[in-house]
């Protein structure tokens, strides 16, 4: 049975559940793991090796266009890169040359963790959008299929071993009616969403003081990132060798791809054991986190267990891709890349 939440003061919350602790807090004792592994490779920089044709091993700084252009045209997602400070009229004359209409998805290029990813309804969105965001972009149509995933596939180079090491079901922010409370009283009852209250007040004025009625569930944010509410769901469940054999055959034209998180819409979930109205919105390298782990119900050791897996997984493709002749990056050229990733200077 789920674990139900107290209604502790919200601070409690985030103090108690570690799906709330900061990046950087909750991989601190992986560190020294990683020192192990770095010195057992002899390269500090062994992950860049995991995917050759990634910048950085996908671990920072990875161009999103890249591989999603490679993708079989039944899964792509259309977009298309946007230079930044490019103005919206320009964008929108692009859009129509893709045949993409509002609503879109606006995201940098390169980017983590959902920063900087919205959905913009309309010009006017889009005009705000660009004073806020200033780099290239990419802009994508908006995919309305209702489940969003993210499917963790590895395969090793030269060998048939592969598998799917994660699946995350991505539970949207909504609230649902009672008849009683106002749209914003619903909001600031709801803990993941109570933090945000100002930026939902400027999302959605006119819905604001609207008493919603019982039994209507409206979805607030239709971001799928952690830190934008959504609840992260364990969907191990869902693995099974019918749905390998689908994402073995998504990553086939992904030359110099070996590990990494899919994350993706489709339309039902059997459809996705038939590698149907499946759409992908994004391909992550090194830095994916195999991000069932964040379910409320999951433990810290069992969150710690399954993110020693997976690093051990990065060092045995690193390793294999070695063997092969690709060579790490120089640790010097990784600190300039993370230098630069960083505080935008080389």
């Amino acid at each position: 049975m789920p674990r139900k939440r107290r209604n502790y003061p919200q601070f409690i919350i985030k103090l108690t559940n570690f799906e709330f602790w900061p990046t950087w807090f909750f991989y601190a004792p992986m560190f020294l793991y990683g020192v192990v592994l770095s010195i057992k490779s002899k390269s500090f920089a062994y992950f860049t090796a995991t995917n050759p044709e990634m910048e950085f091993g996908g671990a920072y700084g990875t161009d999103k266009t890249k591989f999603l252009k490679l993708l079989d045209s039944k899964y792509q997602t259309k977009g298309f890169f946007v230079a930044k400070e490019t103005s919206s009229e320009n964008i929108i004359k692009l859009m129509t040359e893709n045949d993409i209409t509002f609503p879109i998805i606006a995201k940098p290029n390169v980017g983590e963790r959902g920063r900087g990813v919205e959905k913009i309804d309309n010009k006017i969105d889009l005009d705000n959008y660009l004073k806020i965001i200033v780099e290239d972009l990419i802009i994508q149509e908006f995919i309305a299929h209702p489940i969003e995933l993210g499917v963790f596939y590895y395969r090793f180079p030269n060998s048939k071993k592969d598998g799917i090491s994660s699946l995350v079901i991505k539970e949207f922010l909504s609230v649902t009616g009672n008849g009683r409370d106002s749209f914003s009283e619903l909001l600031s009852k709801n803990f993941r969403a109570k933090s945000r209250l100002k930026y939902f007040k400027q999302r959605y004025p006119n819905r604001w003081s609207i008493i919603i009625p019982d039994g209507i569930t409206l979805k607030v944010e239709p971001i799928g990132n952690h830190n934008r509410g959504t609840k992260f769901l364990d969907g191990t469940h869902l693995i099974n060798e019918k749905l390998v054999e689908v994402f073995r055959k998504i990553s086939e034209p992904l030359e110099g791809f070996y590990y990494g998180r899919f994350d993706i819409k489709v339309s039902r979930i059997p459809d996705l054991y038939e590698g149907k109205h499946i759409k992908i919105l994004e391909i992550n390298g090194t830095n994916s986190e195999p991000a069932h782990i964040y379910d409320p119900d999951y433990s810290l050791f069992k969150a710690y267990k399954e993110v020693i897996k997976h690093m051990n997984l990065v060092y045995q493709i690193s390793r294999a891709n070695i063997a092969l002749g690709i060579k790490p990056l120089p640790f010097s050229d990784l600190m300039k890349g993370l230098f630069h990733h960083l505080f935008g200077k080389k």
